[in-house]
């Protein structure tokens, strides 16, 4: 978690860059995990600007606002919570920025909170009996999620894991499957697109959903996905509506830890509001219960 600031000189320069130092730094938790210490970072800065004689100016908010864009800028809440930080800057006067912002953390808390027992439950709703073999990539809480929550008597056979390099989280991300009563092994990235091509299901999770339906997420997940369509194996996408933009791919190239996978290789999102569809029109059969 990030540290807690310390009581400086009113609004010393570089705090917003402190409280996102060691976020910005990190290259193996998910948007989920990393989302959950900005709002903890930007809650602490409050804390602090609160007991300051002087109100932040909207020059700070701005701060922050890039702040979060640099911090990750391929993940979908930080490139959300940004635009919405430049809004605050606009429209809040000095009397409300901070309570305005208080109520706004509290806000997103909750939302990143209901979203976990409504993603759960679209994916066991949705989770075809057929696929006992799955395939994943990178260390996702999301998917972790969604294959722990099915019934015993639906859960795939096997789970195999890139190992996800550079990095290697799908090691990490194995050990959490099995921890969770899964059957998973890691398997090497060269070994993707074999893995795949006889699997049931590819799902993946996001660290940013654009306007286009493109997906952010760790290198290497566009071309197991490609390989999944090339062999009729479903792509399906398990994300929260925080990670979903509203703004179309970037211009710039994504970090060199992230591709982004076009919409044509995917098929569903499995999200906290329902079903959302992919780009392909191939799709998991559904699950359907026994007569």
């Amino acid at each position: 978690m990030a540290g807690r600031l310390p009581h400086r000189r009113p609004y010393a320069r570089d705090e917003v860059s402190e409280a996102f130092e060691r976020i910005r730094a990190d290259r193996r938790q998910g948007a989920r995990a990393l989302a959950d210490q900005a709002l903890e970072a930007i809650s602490q800065l409050l804390e602090v600007w609160g007991h300051r004689p002087e109100p932040p100016g909207r020059s700070r908010f701005r701060q922050v606002a890039r702040a979060l864009e640099e911090a990750q800028p391929a993940m979908g809440p930080f490139l959300r919570w940004a635009a919405e930080w430049r809004r605050f800057a606009r429209t809040t006067t000095a009397s409300t920025r901070v309570g305005s912002a208080r109520a706004w953390v509290r806000h997103e808390r909750a939302r990143m909170a209901n979203e976990i027992p409504r993603l759960t439950r679209t994916s066991r709703r949705k989770f075809p009996r057929s696929a006992r073999r799955v395939v994943t990539l990178s260390r996702s809480q999301s998917v972790l999620l969604a294959l722990s929550a099915l019934p015993r008597t639906r859960r795939p056979s096997r789970v195999s894991v890139l190992e996800s390099l550079p990095g290697g989280e799908g090691r990490l991300f194995a050990r959490d499957l099995r921890g969770a009563g899964l059957s998973a092994r890691m398997v090497p990235d060269r070994a993707g697109p074999a893995v795949v091509a006889s699997a049931d299901l590819l799902v993946i999770g996001a660290d940013a959903v654009f306007s286009d339906r493109s997906v952010a997420h760790k290198v290497g997940t566009k071309a197991l996905a490609r390989a999944a369509a090339r062999n009729g194996v479903p792509v399906v996408v398990v994300a929260g509506s925080s990670k979903f933009t509203g703004r179309p791919p970037p211009r710039r190239p994504l970090p060199s830890l992230f591709d982004r996978t076009p919409s044509r290789f995917i098929s569903e999102f499995w999200t906290d509001t329902g079903v959302r569809v992919g780009g392909t029109a191939l799709r998991p059969r559904p699950h359907r219960r026994p007569l």
